[in-house]
This record gives C-alpha cells, structure tokens and sequence, in this order.
C-alpha cells in the first residue's frame, strides 16, 4: 500500500517507532536514525545497550537502521539530507529541539514543502506543559484511564500495556496516512502534533459523554460498565467471563440460557433501569447458576443462543484461542541478535496485501553504509564519517 514511500524515522522507545514500524510494514521504506553507542533506549531495556530485544524487535521489524551522531555537524548534514528526500518525518524529541538541530519542520519545509512531519511528544508543541517529559503512565494518570480503572474503594490503577503510547501510534498512524492523501492531492504536506495526554483522552469518548452530560464525575467500577447491566465479568466454576445485554430479545435467550424463570419474568430485572438498581442481587443470582459449569461449557451455550459472551483469559491463554491463531495476531521472525522471535503482527488485513515481515529489526548502524551509499557518499567518505565518529558502522 505505502510502497515508494520514504521514512525517516527519528523517535525512540515505543509511540514513534510504532507508528513507523506501521508505515513499514504497508511497504513503507523506513530508515531509523539512532544515536552510535546506545542506540534507541528500548534497546538498552532487558537488554544489552545497543543491542536487540524482543521489545525493541517488536517495535522496529520492517525497517533499515542508521546510527547518525545528530551533535556532529557532518551527522547533522547526513540527517537534513534524509529528511529532504523523505516524504514522511516522524520525531519525538522534546518541543524546540529538533528545530535546534536544524531539524525542525520550519527547516524541512523549507525544502520538502510536501513533507508530512509528524511530532509526537508527551504534551504537544505548545502549551503549559510543553517542555514536560512525557512516559506512557504519566499520561495514563493526567488522562482519566486511571480513574476509571479498578474496583470502587481502591485507589487509581494502571490499565495494562503501554495504552497512551500506542493510541498515540494509531493516531499518527492515521494522521500521516490522512495527511499523505492530502498531499497527493494538493501538494502541500503538513505538520502534525500527536501527543499521548490528548490521544489517552481520546480512548474515553463515552464517560466523558457521560461526565458532560451529567456533571457526575465517574468512578472506578471494576470489570463491569455502569451505564448497562449486565455488561460485566461473572464467574464461573473454573474462571470468569463476560456477558453483554443490551435488548429484551438478548435478555430473553440469557435467561433461557440460565433456566430461570422467574428472572426472566421478575419486575425488578425487566429493564436495565432495574437490574442497575438491583445489581447486587442480580449478580449474586447469575453467579449461583454460573457456578455449576465451567467457563467453556457456558460460552458455548451462550454462543448458540446468540447471546454476547467471552471468557477471561489469562495472558498465556490469549494466544492458544484457535481464533486468534485464525486471525494470525502473531507473527514469528528470525530475529539477528536475538533468535526465533514470535511478535504481534500488523494489526488489520486488506484485500490483495499481505502481512510480510521483509526485514528484521535492524542491529544498530546496521544500514548506515547503504544508506549513504544511496545518497551519493564514496566508501572513502564513509570511512572518514566514521573516523570522525559522526557515524557508527555495525559491527560485522
């Protein structure tokens, strides 16, 4: 889909190398600039500094590495050239920086006036909290995803994974691919501000509906939602699921499902108005009968009723589940200073495109000769970059 496009990738840990990872494996050509030495911090992570780990591989596969000193005057000059052949520039240094490395997008525009230049930071380019460092966990507690996370009476618990780093991948992910079809279109690129509060915020369109709409602030309801009832985890004799009702058709064949009547036909659960209002007693209930079979047996008679339901997987199990397995969520790659690797793959399908891994992750300064051989640079020229430590050659 992207093939031809040009990348260069100047972010580091997961929000920006995502996002380009994304663009690479549409068939984006991504060049990944690190620093020599230490390379991107994910690297140096359950890790050698410098070296890959399955985290950095997860996040970097699909792309060519170069390790560019952006101090050095002549690894400056290396890094503007990309950035004027690119078509897409991704960053995530602190606001002002890159444009004090003669990086800034000012800077680029000026000679790529279709460049679609892509920041991603912590806060945005501008504003009380610009110049703040920002981590996935700082902006899952400023966004409200803390908030709403755990059970009532406990305190503001972390949702698992890095959310707010990711949902600032996808937003950048479809704000460069939305900004390119603009610039096919007109020519003009643009400058994006993709930041993680903003797009950790973004994931919460309905309590905040909800918030606006009533002025109460929403508080922490466990595994259950506290609009519709039941939408929520319930146990079972071996496990737990989740069952979500949301019309009297569904919560006919539920009941039926269960073999109780009076459920069924009481006045205090006829509506989700009542079951909210009776919720304890309507969880103790469906968690009786619940008890007498184990989490698979229930989803299957769940799924023929044509009743929403699914088990709750711990982490190990996710990946055993055949539909997962159908829908190829992993991918393995031979991985060079790693081994066999199993990782995520890209995450949709499209007619007539295949999910490929055509590169592993690159070891640092893996790419730098190619690189600049593709830019016009004599292998005598290269060695004295490397001489005057501009650039890192990897090690063979």
């Amino acid at each position: 889909m992207l093939e031809g496009i040009r990348v260069l990738d100047l972010s580091r840990v997961i929000a920006g190398p995502y996002c380009a990872m994304l663009l690479g494996d549409l068939g984006a050509d991504v060049i990944k600039l690190e620093r020599p030495g230490r390379g991107d911090d994910l690297r140096g992570i359950r890790g050698p500094e410098g070296g890959v780990n399955a985290a950095f591989a997860a996040c970097n596969r699909n792309k060519r590495g170069i390790a560019v000193d952006l101090a050095h005057p002549e690894g400056g000059r290396i890094a503007f050239e990309l950035a004027r052949r690119a078509d897409v520039v991704l960053e995530n240094f602190l606001p002002g920086t890159a444009a004090r490395q003669g990086l800034g997008y000012d800077a680029i525009r000026a000679v790529n006036p279709g460049v679609v230049y892509a920041s991603i930071t912590g806060f945005g380019q501008t504003g009380p909290y610009a110049r703040r460092a920002g981590y996935n966990l700082i902006a899952q507690g400023m966004s409200g995803l803390m908030a709403l996370t755990g059970r009532p009476g406990d305190p503001p618990t972390r949702p698992g994974g890095s959310i707010a780093d990711l949902a600032a991948s996808y937003v950048a992910f479809g704000a460069v691919n939305a900004a390119l079809v603009q610039r096919f279109r007109t020519g003009v690129g643009a400058h994006l501000d993709v930041n993680l509060l903003m797009a950790a915020i973004g994931l919460l369109p309905d309590p905040v509906a909800h918030y606006f709409d009533t002025g109460v602030r929403p508080g922490r309801s466990g595994n259950r939602n506290p609009n519709v009832t039941p939408a929520e985890s319930f146990r079972t004799r071996d496990g737990h699921l989740i069952l979500v009702i949301l019309s009297p058709d569904q919560w006919d064949r539920f009941c039926r499902v269960l073999g109780d009547e009076e459920l069924r036909t009481a006045t205090r659960f006829a509506t989700n108005a009542e079951r909210l209002a009776h919720h304890a007693e309507f969880v103790t209930r469906v968690e009786a009968v619940l008890a007498t079979a184990p989490t698979a047996a229930w989803v299957a008679r769940f799924e023929a009723a044509q009743v929403a339901c699914g088990p709750i997987y711990e982490f190990d199990e996710v990946f055993d589940d055949p539909h997962v397995k159908h829908l190829g969520v992993v991918t393995e790659i031979d991985q060079p200073g790693y081994g066999r690797l199993r990782a995520l793959n890209t995450p949709f399908m499209a007619t007539g495109v295949a999910r490929e891994v055509r590169r592993a992750a690159p070891r640092l300064g893996e790419h730098t000769r190619e690189v600049l051989e593709d830019l016009g640079l004599s292998a005598g020229e290269i060695a004295g970059l490397a001489a005057a430590k501009a650039i890192q050659l990897a090690s063979s």
